[in-house]
């Protein structure tokens, strides 16, 4: 005797209402292309560190990685994994809005 599957449907194509406002949403790999935002990353990222801190020693000081990683990030050679991600999402309120409007722009 089998048991019982559960199946999920996914249809990216279609976006329904919310019904709060009234604005229809779509997923985000439709609204924007995840091999593009990969590629952008470094850039947004290095643009943000200019924006927020002085100099590459601030952001590895900040961050707690070596100066050569915070080299890295100011030059837009890499940009910081997930849990840096996170702390400045965390410690920074103004974060969201920057990269939003940062990625509004490029749009």
């Amino acid at each position: 005797m089998s048991r019982p599957r559960l199946t999920l449907i996914v249809n990216n194509d279609l976006s329904y209402p919310n019904a709060e406002s009234g604005v229809t949403t779509k997923s985000w790999s439709n609204q924007f292309d995840p091999y593009a935002l990969k590629v952008c990353a470094p850039e947004l990222w290095s643009q943000y560190f200019r924006h927020r801190f002085s100099n590459p020693r601030e952001i590895a000081l900040f961050c707690d990685v070596s100066f050569q990683t915070a080299l890295n990030w100011w030059g837009a050679v890499t940009a910081p994994t997930s849990h840096i991600a996170l702390l400045v999402i965390l410690t920074d309120p103004n974060a969201v809005a920057y990269f939003a409007d940062q990625i509004a722009r490029a749009a």
